[in-house]
């Protein structure tokens, strides 16, 4: 067994970089058998500090530091802050894609339901009884299959945000199969990530 005499963890015998912190194996100086564990004062981060912008992060370590922010994606507009604090996260990409689909979705929801309400209170008019305004069979109809609809959009976002939570990367039925909110953020957001 090797240890990174550079960060302490234990590395692989056939690794040619630390998979933790990528010091190079062959520049090691410490022997194996000498090495000790850095005391606690010596891990801590020093101000300023600033991981290295060539390191690479391992898909696990992205799902585990990002999961606990990525669940926003399916919370209304709250998409936006995956989508800026960890922008370069692909776990988190991944979830605001589809939150940010969702929420699209959910604001033409809103745009169709109330415009539709409107027109169908206008062709078949409610009447007033007693100060409250009684709306027609055929209104009442379409705002039960609105709030069915909303249901679903519901349980879309509940399924969203356990996937995120858990570190699943799992696509939402029917939302996955609308790319353009995910091709606008590719070329906008993402761009140069």
């Amino acid at each position: 067994m090797a240890f990174c005499s550079q960060c302490g963890q234990q590395i692989p015998d056939d690794a040619n970089n630390c998979p933790y912190c990528g010091t190079a194996v062959n520049a090691q100086t410490a022997p194996q058998q000498t090495y000790q564990q850095p005391t606690y004062q010596q891990q801590a981060p020093q101000q300023g500090y600033a991981a290295p912008v060539n390191a690479t992060v391992m898909p696990d370590q992205d799902v585990q530091s990002s999961r606990g922010i990525a669940w926003l994606s399916y919370v209304g507009l709250l998409f936006l802050i995956p989508m800026f604090v960890k922008k370069e996260s692909p776990y988190c990409q991944y979830h605001v894609k589809q939150g940010a689909t969702l929420f699209a979705v959910e604001l033409a929801y809103w745009i169709t339901k109330a415009i539709l309400l409107a027109i169908i209170n206008l062709i078949f008019p409610g009447y007033s009884f007693y100060g409250y305004t009684v709306h027609s069979g055929v209104y009442n109809v379409f705002s039960i299959l609105f709030n069915l609809a909303y249901i679903f959009l519901v349980v879309l976002m509940i399924i969203g945000i356990v996937n995120a939570a858990k570190g699943n990367k799992k696509e939402l039925p029917l939302i996955s199969k609308i790319p353009w909110i995910a091709t606008l953020l590719d070329k906008t957001v993402y761009k140069n990530i």
